[in-house]
C-alpha cells in the first residue's frame, strides 16, 4: 500500500493512495464470505447459499463493500503515518479499480493548520491573588444561607413584595390573535421580575382565595401579528410563602454537619473560596498561557469546521432558551448572536489547536485505561453506570474528546508545575 499528501491549502489536504492486486483480492475475499456467511436464499439455509450464487446476485452489494473497505484501508494507514490533526470527514473524490486488479482513490479532507509555538521557558504566568478577602467570604457565606433556606407558609398576609405567590391564571385575547390559555400553578416572586408587571400589579396587596384581573398589550417586538394586541387575564391567589434564610450561627453549621460552630463553618467557607479563586487563577493562567504560545492567533482555521461548531453552540442555545420559557423562533435576535458565537467557537478551536501542538511537543499520551478512569469519575458524579456512559460516549466519538481535553491539561499542567501555591 502507497500513498501520497498534497497541501492544497493550509487546512486541506488531498490524498492519493493506491493498494496492490493482492491486497484487493484479500479484501474482496473478506467482503464476499461476510456476505456468503449472513444471507438467506430461497432453498438454503442461512450461510448455506453457493458462494458463486451470492455473488451474482449481490454482485452491486459486494462491490460497494469493497470499495469501501479499500478506501478505509488507505485511510487508516494515512492516519497511522501522517501526524495531521483531522478537522472534517475524508471526502472521496474518485476510485478506480485498474486492469492489473490493483485499487486507487483520490481523496481529500480539511485538517488543522500546522502553527509554530514560542518557547515554554519564556512564559510568566499573571500575577493572580487567591486569598479570600473578608466581602469574598461575607458573599460566600450568604450565597450559602439562601441556598439553604426554606418557604413558610404566609396565607394569612397581603400580597406583598418578596413573598412566593401560586396563582391560577387564564388568560385570553379580546381582540383575537391568539388561543385562550390556562396556568393551573404559576409560581413567582414578587418584585423580581418574573412576570410582567401588569401581572404584579394586579396582585399587590390581595389575600389567598382572591380573584383579580389584569391587561397587557403585545409590544411590537411579538411580530407584526400580535404586536398591539390585548391580553386579558383573570388570575386567582392560590397560597403564599415567605422565605426564610438561617442565620449563620453555631446552629447553622451543626445542621450542615460541622463542627466547631459558627467559627469553622465560616473557615471552610473560607477555604471554599480559596479553591474557587485557585480554579480561576488556573483558567486565567491557561488562558495567558494560550495566548503566549500562539502569539495573535490569526492563522486560519477549516471554515466548515467553524461553522459546524457554531451551529452546534447556536442549537444549545435554542434548548436553553426554550427551557428558559423563551421561543427561540420569534423571541431571539440569532442573526446578532450568531457572529459573538462564531467568535467564542473560534477562540476555543484555537486554543485546542495550541494546546494540542503544546502536547505534541512534549510527548504527552494518554492511555485508555487513564480515559476510562476519567470517564469512570464522571459516571459517578452522575449516578449512571460507567458501562452506559463509557458506551454512550464511544457511539459518538467522545472517549476521543476525553482522551483530548486529559492531554491537554496535562500538557498546561506540565508546564505550570511547581508554579502553583
Amino acid at each position: 500500500m502507497t500513498y501520497q499528501t498534497q497541501r492544497i491549502s493550509p487546512c486541506r489536504v488531498s490524498i492519493s493512495g493506491s493498494l496492490t492486486a493482492e491486497q484487493v483480492r484479500a479484501e474482496r475475499e473478506t467482503v464476499t464470505s461476510s456476505w456468503a456467511r449472513a444471507v438467506r436464499l430461497d432453498g438454503f439455509r442461512k450461510g448455506k447459499a453457493p458462494r458463486s450464487l451470492v455473488e451474482r446476485k449481490f454482485e452491486k452489494e459486494i462491490q460497494d463493500d469493497l470499495v469501501e473497505g479499500l478506501v478505509r484501508a488507505v485511510w487508516t494507514e494515512f492516519r497511522a503515518g501522517e501526524k495531521l490533526r483531522v478537522a472534517s470527514p475524508v471526502e472521496v473524490r474518485r476510485t478506480t479499480v485498474r486492469e492489473d486488479g490493483g485499487f486507487e482513490v483520490e481523496a481529500e479532507l480539511d485538517v488543522y493548520p500546522t502553527i509554530e509555538l514560542a518557547p515554554v521557558e519564556g512564559f510568566t504566568p499573571p500575577e493572580v491573588d487567591v486569598e479570600p478577602v473578608s466581602a469574598e467570604v461575607d458573599m460566600a457565606l450568604e450565597q450559602l444561607r439562601e441556598r439553604q433556606a426554606v418557604w413558610e407558609p404566609a396565607d394569612g398576609e397581603p400580597v406583598a413584595e418578596g413573598l412566593l405567590v401560586e396563582a391560577e391564571v387564564h388568560g385570553e385575547f379580546p381582540d383575537g390573535g391568539g388561543e385562550p390559555f390556562h396556568e393551573e400553578r404559576s409560581l413567582f416572586q414578587l418584585g423580581r421580575g418574573e412576570v410582567y408587571p401588569e401581572i404584579e400589579a394586579a396582585v399587590a396587596g390581595k389575600s389567598v382565595g382572591d380573584e383579580t384581573a389584569a391587561e397587557r398589550v403585545m409590544p411590537e417586538q411579538a411580530g407584526e401579528e400580535r404586536a398591539g394586541k390585548r391580553i386579558a387575564y383573570r388570575i386567582k391567589v392560590k397560597s403564599l410563602r415567605r422565605k426564610r434564610v438561617p442565620e449563620a450561627d453555631d446552629a447553622f453549621a451543626e445542621s450542615l454537619g460541622i463542627d466547631g460552630g459558627a467559627a469553622s463553618l465560616r473557615e471552610r467557607v473560607r477555604e471554599r473560596v480559596r479553591a474557587e479563586k485557585l480554579r480561576r487563577r488556573y483558567e486565567a493562567w491557561r488562558d495567558a498561557l494560550v495566548g503566549y504560545l500562539g502569539g495573535d492567533g490569526k492563522v486560519a482555521l477549516p471554515e466548515r469546521l467553524l461553522e459546524e461548531e457554531t451551529r452546534k453552540e447556536l442549537l444549545d442555545l435554542a434548548g436553553a432558551f426554550a427551557q428558559r420559557g423563551i421561543d427561540p423562533r420569534t423571541q431571539v435576535e440569532w442573526e446578532k448572536l450568531h457572529p459573538e458565537v462564531r467568535q467564542k467557537v473560534e477562540r476555543r478551536l484555537w486554543a485546542e489547536l495550541v494546546l494540542d501542538t503544546l502536547a505534541d511537543r512534549l510527548g504527552i499520551e494518554v492511555t485508555d485505561a487513564e480515559v476510562d478512569a476519567e470517564v469512570e469519575k464522571q459516571a459517578r458524579s452522575m449516578g449512571v453506570p460507567f458501562a452506559e456512559v463509557k458506551g454512550n460516549l464511544a457511539k459518538r466519538g467522545g472517549l476521543e474528546t476525553v482522551r483530548g481535553l486529559l492531554r491537554r491539561e496535562r500538557a498546561v499542567g506540565r508546564v505550570l508545575d511547581g508554579r502553583e501555591g
